[in-house]
Order: C-alpha cells, then structure tokens, then sequence
C-alpha cells in the first residue's frame, strides 16, 4: 500500500510539475509578446471561418475616396464643403450625421459650417487626444451647434483593432455617442458596460457597407432622399489617410471610419463581441491540462496522442460555436497550454516505459541466464536416421532439461513477486504445515517452512474448535470472512484463500491454502478520514444549501429593487425629473402618435420660452429657478384640457400639443389664457418674482410631414414673438425669412462690439421755464456695415435674448461718462451737467455691477454727482429686493437715479415711496397727446404731484410741439427733452450744438 501511495503521489506531483512548466512557458511567450503574431493570425482566420455577415442597412458612408480627392483638391478641405454637404443632408432628412474627421483648428468657415449643423441638429462630431495627452475637441462654434462629440482613440492589438474604450474620462466613444444621440432624438439603444472594452465583431468585407464619394452627393449625382433615415457616415477612404486592416481587409487595407461602421453595425444589431473571463477560460484550461498530465501512462502512444489533438481541436470547434454567439473564446494561450502539457507527458511515458523496459531486462538475464546441464561424457552418437534409445533418452533429457529450466524461471520469478509483496504470505498444506512464508509473513507472524498453522494462529486469532473448522472449509474452496485485529496502535487483516489443484496433471496434486496478512492501519485511517470528510461534507452542504437559500431570497430581492429601478429609468427616460412632465423624446412620441391617426382633425402645437428666467436664476441661484420652472409647469398644465399633452422640451423651453381643435382661434385662445395667468407675482420663498412666457403657436395639417417640421415652426413663431415682445405668435411662412434675419442680427452683433461699429448719440435736456441746459442722454446707435445706423428697436430685443446687452451696456456707461469728462474739461458744458444712461435688466443682476461702476467713474475721472443712471419701472417692479439695495448704494455715492418710461409698467405707484430716485421720467406715450386727451393730461398732472409731494423731479420725454411744452409748463414739469429742442446727435454735432449754444448756467 505505501509503494502504491508513493508511486500515486510521485505521478501527480510530476504532474504538478509538467503543467507548472508549461504554464510558465505560455506565460513567458505572452509577456514577451511572441505569442502576439499567432493571436493576430488566429484573429482573422477566425473572423473568415465564420463567414461574413449582412451590414446594418441603417448605416451608410459618405467617402472621402480618391475621386472626391481628385475633383475637390488635396485634404484638408476648406469646412465650406462640409456646410454645402450639410445643408444637401437637411432636405434627405438622415436620422443622424457622424463627421469621423477632426474639426480642432479655427478657420475663417466655422460660423457657415456650425449654422448648417445647428439646422439639422442631430450631429455628432469626432474628438481625440494627441501624443502629449492634449484634448483635440471641435471648435466652440461647431461643439455648440452639435448634439454630441465622441472619441475616435482606438486600442490596437498587432494589426488588427479588436476593441475600443467606451468612455475616456467625459468623451463616450464616436459610436456610443451616436447610439446616445439616437436613442434620444430616434430609437432607443440599448448599450453595453461602459466600463469595460468594446469588442469589435467585424460584420464582413467593406464592401459590404453603402458608401457613396463624397463628391458624387455634393455635385447632385447622388439624390439627398438616399440618406432619408440612415445613419450617415462621413471620412477618409482614401489610401495613405487612414489607414487600417480588418479580418476581411488586408491588401488593400480599410480605413478608420469602417471601425465605427461596424461599432454602430453592432449597437444597432445588439451584436458587440463579448469576451468571456480570462478567469473562467483559464481555469478551464488549467483543469483541462491538470486532468491531462494525470491520466494513465499506459495506454498506446497514438491513443495519447489523440487525446492531445481532440481536446486542441474541442477547445478550437467550442471558441467557433461561442463566437456565432457573439462570446469570445481566447485559443491560442489555451490551445498551446493544452498542447505543451500532452507533449510533455508524453515524452515522460516514453522515458518512463524505455528505462523499465531495460531495468527488466537486466535483472532477467543476470538471474536467468540459460545454462545446459548435460554429463560430462558425450552422450552417444544417434544413428543416421536420428532413432534408437540414446537418441530417445538424449532428446527426453534435452527436453526435461529445459522443462527445469522453465520451471526454475517460473518458481524464481513467483518467489520474487510473493517476497515482494507489500503484504505476508504464507502457503500451507492441507494438514496445515508451512511450506513458505515470505519475509514479512515471518515478521508480524513468526512463521517459517514447517512450521504448522495451528500452534501460531488459533491463539491469536481463531479458537481451536473454530480453527479446524474454518481451515477444512478452507482447503475445501469454500469462501471464509477476512479476520481484523488491532495490535496496538496498527491495525492488520487476515484473509484464507483456498490453493485449487490442477485435476487434469497426472501425479497427485497437493490440497492446501495461502495465508494473506495485510497491515491496514493506513486503510483505516483512510476510511475514518474518509468518515470524517463525508459528515464535514454533509454539514458543509447544509450550510451551504441554508446559504443558497439565503442567496436565492436576496437575489429576488435584488431582481425586485432592479425591476422598480429600471421602471425608474423607463419613468426617467421618457420624462423631466424636475417638473415630472413628459421629456422631449416623450412629446416627439405623442406627435408622432397624432401624425399616424387615420383622421387627423385639426391640432396645434405650441412651443413656450419663459422670459427672464436666465435673469431670476442667475440672480436668486438655481434653487429658486428651478423652483419657478415647476411653478411654470403647474400652471401652463392647469390652462389646458387632460387630453393635451404639456412637455418640458429643454432648459425654460415647454411644448404644448392641443390634441384636437374645433377652431383656429382656440389654440389662440389657450396662449392668452397662459399669458393672463403670469400676469400676477410669483411668490417663492420670500421672494416675489415676475415674468412672463414667448409663445409660438403652429397649427397642424396636411402640409406636415413629420413631427420635427412642426416644432420648427413652432420653435420659430415663438421667437418672432420674443424679438417682437407679442406675447404670442401665430406661424406665417415669412417668419422663417424674419427669423433668419434675426439671426443674421445676432450673429453681426457679436462682433460690433470688437469692430467698435456701436456709437452714442446725445439729446439734450433743458429746464422747460428757464430753456437752460441741464445735461444729456446718451441713446445707442449702430452702425451696420451692411444696413447702415440701427437704432436700438432694431436689435436691443435680440440683444438682450441674447445676454450680450450686460457687456454693450458696460460699453455704453464707459463711452457717454469718458465724453461728458471730455466736455467738462474742455468747458463745453458747464461743470454740474449730468450725463443720462439707461440700464439693462441683465447689468442690474451682474454680481460686480457697482465694481462696475466705480471702475468706470475712477477711469473716466467723472464726478459721481454728473452720473445719472435710468432704469425701467419693470425692472424695479419684478426685482424690488435686489434693485433697491443697489439703488441705495448708488445714491449714497453721490450718483443720481431716474426712473424711465414712468406709467408704462405694472403699478409702481405702491413702490415709489419706498425707491431712493431722484427723477422721474414721463413716457413720451402720455406726452404725444397731452394738449389734445384729457385723460392723458390727467394721468400726466396726477404723475407731476406725485413727484412733487415725494420731492423727486420730473423730465417729460418725448416734446415735440409748442403746445405740448405750453401744457407740460402749465403743469409745472421742471425739465423736459425731445425733438422740439434737438434730434440726438453724434458726438461732433452734441459738440458744436456745445459751441453755438454756450455752456449756459443749468445743472441740477
């Protein structure tokens, strides 16, 4: 039993070793990067075994090829290309473009080519990192026009890219941010762990995939209705720009944008490779290999050998089944690991078998070498015919000779099999007298040849009346029960067999039976261990079996919690987590369900901004906005039927879809019934907010072909009613031309500041009494190099929707106080003249307003006293616990503040008390008809004793005629400006109006 053991336990620890070795081969081939050429080659047969697969027929390609090259001039292109491309696209209407080109330098194009991008607005562009790790991302203008960007790194393996980083650090991968952008604005897509590789399953050759020269669609020759629909792909085909080789490309290569054809093939088709662990597959190939060194030496080498091959072979054909299931099984380290350890192994076995095989046959020859023993006289001659008695007891000798020797061997080499037996054996006749015992049998039991049986065993072991019994059962070749005892610590077993004799040998043959005497304590031990590890087993399984149970119970748990989760999510996709109403991909659904009724009766689709509300976040902090925009939803769902559909659409924008109408003038209707509601304050917190909505109304009707269509417009009659201050548009077609001009506005706009193309005028303010000189207002101009001089009705709106009039207002207050100091000194105008400027809304929520303004008194060197600031009753009205803190401050500098345009807002009158003004100035509307209305002179009269009765000064705007001045003197006005006394003029005209005039002695 020991020899077995240690034979048994020297074969798995050569094992061990075999498979150590091997691993530590397969290992070290890795690292050193020697395995790479056959993973490489293994890569691709692999892809071309299993054939070729169809493309997504959603995803086509727009190349950049050699022909495109040849007509369009070398690359880069100038991005006016790109606009003409895209502007081509709007009117097939893809579903989304993907620029696989990057767009990080500024050039002269990017305003043409963002404004074409913005038009289609599911546009994803491309980013990457250079050498030193610096950010390569679109220009400003194209990143803001574009829904998303997304990275084209790549991770390549060898020649061929077997995968690609969803997300590098904020940057989602060019195709996972495509599957974003339509999964938003189109169809769901599910997407894979961003946390782990994309791996690339290669659909096939690219020839697969539509592509289409880029110059084929710019001339025409491809019609733009080709792409209606499609995922559109635009990059570099052409040799020597991109260069990459797939399974199915090697000579010619392919190019980087088919990487990205195929990730979009496979988020699209859900068919991304999915690599299994490393840890499963290498544990499998471990137990393969460990199963592998421990089989059995001794079998046939081709046997061996083909054991080898199948399991190679298995593991191959399994990695070929797996991938038709999108798994990736990794062979090649498995594959030369199974290979290694079946080589080894088999080389053992022969090395093994070759040097038993030549211990055998020494030990045989030395021990047995043939020897004849015949008489030392020759024995007699035969005679010729080979017969007579010697030649008969000659050849009867010879054979007896050999007989003996036969016999000899076969006695020498059971003898040497019984001595070497791990157990004792004793042979005993029938009367029970030994006639062997091996050395161990005369170790544990005393007994030698011709000893007898029954004075050593019957004692020990048998009672004697038992013991006769049991040896004639014995020699009769009956079956007796095996005898244990224990002797001390060891433990021993007995065993009779019976010895059968030969009936069919002549002599009598002698009746007998063997003694078998085993040392079992090992055995014993064995077996209690085993004892032991069978109850340690059972109690294992119980724990365990209570474990799974406990399992099982927290995996429904966590099935139940991913099930509401993902309700949650499915809530959260299709709605505003803030306001709780459908988000935009849930309004585009409800549209789209009312584009597909069978009678589609009339509808209208309302698109609503929310006025000032970037001035009420920025200026109350984003609590409070956002507290105003669930305000906003409560009250636009509370002025419509539940049969509508209310949606935030983005940031302060809402849509509304007026299900059915029985006449135009109901969605008309709707509209001013909101307007009407935000007429009243807003209290959140402690404070009291006002604002208003721009609303863009578009009815529906057969000349709609697809939802986005009647957003536009909706999208751009709201924006005429912004720019307009109408509360509310109806959509004409024309808007569409107005829109593009405001546009064009916007954009001049943002450059008249650094072009210096904006210019103050001056309009004079005189006492009404005395005809004195009191100051001037500085008013804006615009000089367009286009439209010539603007005046602030046509763009001060866009201005401010904009946000551009905090920093034309700074402008403005620097320019018309650095001019009046220029008067002053040159003594054009007497010392306490006050210059006049009005302020925007948006400087008042400036943060650094009076820093502002402290700057701009401290550069100019204009005393505080010749500064005097108006603003509108509005702004005041809709923010009295900002203003008047900054009011106050103001005027404890010494700076004087006028209320403009007085009696147009809401209801100061409650305020005026409380405001620290100086000035009020009358609305030119209450002045144009004073000497004719009534009304008008009443409201004027009730206004001037007001003012007088709070001490604060008048100035009537706005005078133009005699009769106005006659009847404005009549109601003791103090001051008054307009066109009776002078235009506003520029600066050279204020100065030589200076000049003529003379400073004259007025002031305040």
């Amino acid at each position: 039993m020991r020899s077995i053991f240690s034979s048994r336990l020297r074969r798995g620890l050569e094992s061990l070793l075999t498979l150590s070795a091997a691993g530590l081969l397969v290992v070290s081939l890795s690292e050193l990067g020697l395995l790479m050429p056959l993973v490489q080659a293994e890569y691709g047969l692999r892809f071309r075994l299993r054939g070729q697969r169809p493309w997504a027929d959603q995803v086509v390609l727009i190349a950049i090829d050699e022909p495109s090259l040849d007509a369009l001039g070398a690359f880069p292109w100038p991005r006016r290309r790109y606009a003409e491309l895209m502007q081509g696209l709007q009117t097939g209407r893809p579903q989304v473009v993907v620029f696989d080109l990057l767009f990080s330098d500024p050039s002269s194009d990017d305003a043409m080519f963002a404004e074409a991008i913005a038009a289609h607005s599911a546009v994803v562009l491309a980013s990457a990192w250079d050498r030193d790790g610096q950010f390569l991302g679109p220009t400003s203008p194209l990143a803001k026009a574009a829904l998303a960007t997304g990275h084209i790194s790549q991770r390549r393996q060898g020649g061929y890219i077997h995968s690609v980083e969803p997300m590098v650090g904020r940057q989602p991968a060019l195709a996972i941010a495509t599957s974003e952008v339509l999964s938003l604005t189109q169809q769901a897509v599910s997407l894979p762990p961003l946390d782990r590789p994309l791996w690339v399953d290669w659909p096939g050759s690219i020839r697969g995939l539509p592509t289409y020269s880029f110059v084929d669609v710019l001339e025409g020759r491809v019609p733009f209705q080709t792409f209606e629909g499609k995922v559109v792909l635009i990059g570099a085909t052409a040799l020597g720009l991109d260069d990459w080789v797939t399974p199915f490309n090697v000579d010619p290569p392919a190019s980087g944008v088919y990487l990205h054809g195929a990730l979009l093939d496979n988020l699209l088709l859900q068919r991304w490779l999915r690599p299994m662990a490393g840890s499963w597959a290498g544990a499998i190939a471990l137990a393969l290999a460990l199963s592998l060194g421990l089989q059995r030496r001794h079998g046939a080498f081709w046997q061996q050998g083909a054991l080898v091959g199948g399991l190679v072979a298995g593991w191959w054909g399994t990695a070929l089944v797996l991938m038709g299931a999108n798994l990736w099984l990794p062979v090649v380290g498995p594959g030369l690991l199974l290979s290694t350890v079946g080589s080894l192994t088999l080389g053992q076995q022969w090395l093994r078998q070759t040097r038993w095989l030549r211990q055998m046959t020494t030990a045989l020859q030395h021990r047995h070498s043939p020897e004849v023993l015949l008489p030392e006289s020759s024995p007699p001659a035969a005679d010729q015919t080979g017969s007579g008695p010697q030649g008969d007891r000659a050849s009867d000798l010879t054979q007896l000779v050999e007989l003996t020797q036969q016999l000899g061997r076969s006695q020498a080499i059971q003898a040497a099999i019984a001595r070497s037996l791990p157990l004792g054996l004793v042979a005993a006749a029938a009367d029970g007298t030994v006639w062997f015992a091996n050395p161990l049998a005369t170790e544990w039991l005393g007994l030698t040849a011709g000893d007898r049986l029954a004075s050593t065993l019957p004692p020990d072991w048998f009672e004697g009346e038992a013991w006769e019994q049991l040896w004639e059962r014995v020699c009769r070749g009956q079956a007796v029960t095996h005898q244990q005892r224990q002797r001390g610590a060891r433990w021993y077993e007995l065993r009779l067999e019976s010895l059968i004799a030969n009936t069919n040998f002549p002599a009598e043959w002698p009746q007998g039976a063997i003694v078998l005497f085993e040392d079992i304590t090992y055995r014993q031990q064995m077996e209690a261990e085993l004892r032991r590890l069978n109850d340690s087993l059972e109690n294992q399984v119980q724990v365990r079996t209570r474990q799974l149970e406990q399992l099982n119970r927290s995996l429904q748990e966590q099935i139940a919690e991913r099930q509401l989760a993902q309700h949650q999510l499915a809530y959260e996709a299709l709605h505003d987590p803030l306001t709780g109403l459908p988000n935009r991909r849930q309004f585009l659904s409800h549209l789209g369900e009312q584009f597909s009724l069978p009678e589609l009766g009339l509808y209208a689709v309302l698109f609503l901004d929310c006025d000032r509300f970037k001035l009420i976040n920025d200026s109350f902090g984003h609590w409070v906005g956002d507290e105003l925009l669930k305000r906003v939803a409560t009250i636009v769902q509370e002025c419509v039927r539940p049969t509508d559909v209310v949606a935030r659409f983005g940031g302060d924008e809402f849509t509304i879809l007026l299900t059915t109408l029985d006449q135009m003038g109901d969605a008309i209707a709707v509209a001013q019934r909101i307007r009407q509601r935000f007429t009243e304050a807003l209290h959140i917190q402690e404070h009291q907010l006002f604002t208003n909505t721009s609303i863009g109304i578009v009815i529906g009707g057969p000349d709609y072909q697809h939802p986005d269509e009647l957003l536009r417009d909706a999208d751009t009659a709201m924006y005429q009613a912004k720019i307009n201050n109408q509360g509310y548009a109806l959509f004409e077609p024309g808007m569409h031309l107005n829109v593009r001009r405001s546009l064009q506005i916007e954009t001049a706009l943002r450059l008249a500041l650094e072009r210096q193309e904006f210019q103050l005028h001056y309009q004079p303010i005189v006492n009404l009494d005395t005809q004195q000189l009191m100051g001037c207002e500085a008013l804006l101009r615009w000089l367009h190099p286009d439209r010539g001089l603007l005046f602030p009705d046509d763009f001060i709106a866009i201005a401010e929707n904009t946000g551009m009039m905090a920093a034309i207002g700074a402008w403005v207050l620097r320019e018309a106080c650095t001019q009046m100091q220029r008067w002053r000194r040159r003594s054009l105008i007497n010392a306490d003249a006050v210059v006049s400027v009005n302020l925007s809304a948006l400087q008042f929520a400036q943060p650094n307003f009076l820093a502002q303004v402290d700057s701009v008194l401290a550069d100019s060197g204009l005393p505080a006293a010749n500064l005097k600031l108006e603003i509108t009753e509005t702004v005041v009205i809709q923010n009295p616990e900002q203003v008047v803190p900054i009011i106050q401050t103001l005027r404890d500098r010494g700076i004087r503040l006028s209320i403009d345009d007085f009696g147009t807002g809401y209801s100061s009158l409650g305020y005026l008390q409380q405001l620290p003004v100086d000035i009020l100035k009358i609305d030119r509307s209450f002045i144009a008809n004073i000497h004719h209305s009534p009304q008008q002179y009443g409201i004027v009269e009730t206004i001037i004793h007001l003012a007088t009765h709070l001490n604060i000064q008048v100035i009537a705007e706005g005078i133009e005629q005699f009769p106005q001045l006659e009847s404005l003197t009549k109601l003791g006005c103090e001051f008054g400006q307009g066109f009776f006394f002078a235009r506003p003029l520029s600066v050279s005209q204020f100065s030589q109006y200076l000049r003529n005039r003379g400073n004259g002695e007025g002031g305040w």
